[in-house]
């Protein structure tokens, strides 16, 4: 089958040079990012890095067939022209649309609604999900409920992130809905089994080689947590997704001044952020735009833990365990969905010895389930694909 994938990339779209009608040129090689304005514009390419998990995840689901990225800037920037959208109705069979939190009070999906009303083919939105749930259908932008109207009116799949948002689609009206995940979690299944089999092992809480996630520049809690699970010499190494862009994470220094070191990942340059003075322990900051080079960072690690789901997602994907603390009703859903043992920020936040809880919280982990729920959710995505003849 002919596949036009659009939406979310994976991180190879860094490598594209120029995209003409619907052929795409890439690059032999990716831009250099040394310099506080080159890691910014890479942040700022994406929102968040976490993101390249869920474009490569729809593409490697797509193995097999005649699969096309092409960017969706693209697609929006050349709406206005009929002859790229006959070349692209002549040339595809199938529209893959991988996407994330599209459902939320915020974000109006106008150009979505505009471009696929111009596609004649199916479209599979893949990995859909929430925002937030309190409110959620008076509140969804006008752009939105337009989006859905149009995907409505024409043979269209969803695969959602979890039970909430296939409900609210089935309540829009939408027919084939199926609650799959977001396709990161069957990137590498075999790795990621190996990650749940690792968890119920309560000599993790006593780990010193954690790699944390969550929002600094927003939140002092990722130093807490560090506080409480690393010894007083231990370096608190924390991966930055989309702090630079979002939460006040701010580089110090000129645009052109070296602030990045592409071989370790690590942000070298001076930073300033809300609660940095909390820091108790030496840390450090990195950055990956690189999933391959993420993962292998990822799999010389003990534990990731924190509060980013594709920052735990990725370690799991290296064969490491990984714990998240559930924030929001997008964490909530995807985690309820998939069966992963979590935490939630409120009991975690209040916990006086975490060390402690942390022990004993792992040590009560039937893996055997953890891993069951996983087989049976990944053979339901992959049954779901089939479904759509994919």
């Amino acid at each position: 089958m002919r596949i036009l994938l659009t939406g979310i990339p994976s991180y190879l779209q860094r490598t594209i040079a120029d995209v003409s009608g619907t052929t795409v040129i890439h690059r032999p090689y990716f831009d250099e990012t040394r310099t506080k304005k080159d890691l910014i514009s890479q942040v700022r390419k994406i929102a968040n890095t976490g993101n390249y998990l869920i474009g490569e995840g729809a593409a490697e689901s797509l193995r097999g067939h005649d699969v096309t990225y092409l960017p969706f800037w693209h697609l929006a920037n050349n709406r206005d022209s009929n002859e790229l959208y006959e070349r692209v109705n002549r040339e595809f069979d199938l529209c893959v649309f991988a996407s994330a939190n599209l459902l939320r009070p915020g974000y109006s999906a106008d150009l979505e609604a505009e471009i696929f009303a111009k596609l004649k083919m199916p479209v599979v939105v893949m990995g859909i999900g929430i925002q937030r749930k309190e409110g959620l259908k008076d509140q969804l932008p006008a752009g939105t409920i337009k989006f859905l109207e149009v995907l409505r009116n024409k043979e269209s799949f969803f695969l959602t992130r979890g039970y909430f948002t296939a409900e609210f689609l089935r309540e829009q009206g939408m027919k084939f809905v199926k609650p799959t995940g977001c396709p990161s979690l069957y990137f590498s299944p075999n790795d990621m089994k190996r990650s749940l089999s690792a968890l119920a092992n309560p000599g993790l809480a006593e780990a010193q080689r954690i790699v944390f996630g969550g929002y600094l520049g927003s939140v002092a809690d990722t130093i807490v947590d560090a506080h409480a699970l690393l010894k007083p010499d231990s370096v608190a190494s924390y991966v930055v997704q989309d702090e630079v862009v979002a939460y006040s994470l701010s580089l110090t220094g000129d645009d052109n001044d070296i602030v990045y070191d592409r071989a370790s990942g690590r942000i070298t340059g001076g930073t300033e952020y809300k609660h940095s003075e909390k820091w108790q322990r030496k840390n450090e900051l990195l950055v990956y735009f690189d999933t391959s080079q993420w993962r292998g960072a990822m799999s010389a690690r003990d534990l990731c833990f924190g509060r980013r789901f594709h920052g735990c997602i990725i370690g799991m994907q290296a064969g490491t365990p990984a714990l998240m603390i559930a924030v929001d009703d997008r964490m909530r859903e995807m985690l309820e969905f998939i069966g992963f043992p979590y935490i939630e920020a409120a009991t975690w936040n209040r916990e006086a010895d975490k060390r402690a809880y942390l022990a004993n919280f792992l040590g009560k982990i039937d893996t055997q389930a953890v891993i069951d729920r996983y087989s049976a959710c990944e053979a339901n995505f992959r049954n779901a694909l089939v479904q759509i003849g994919l």
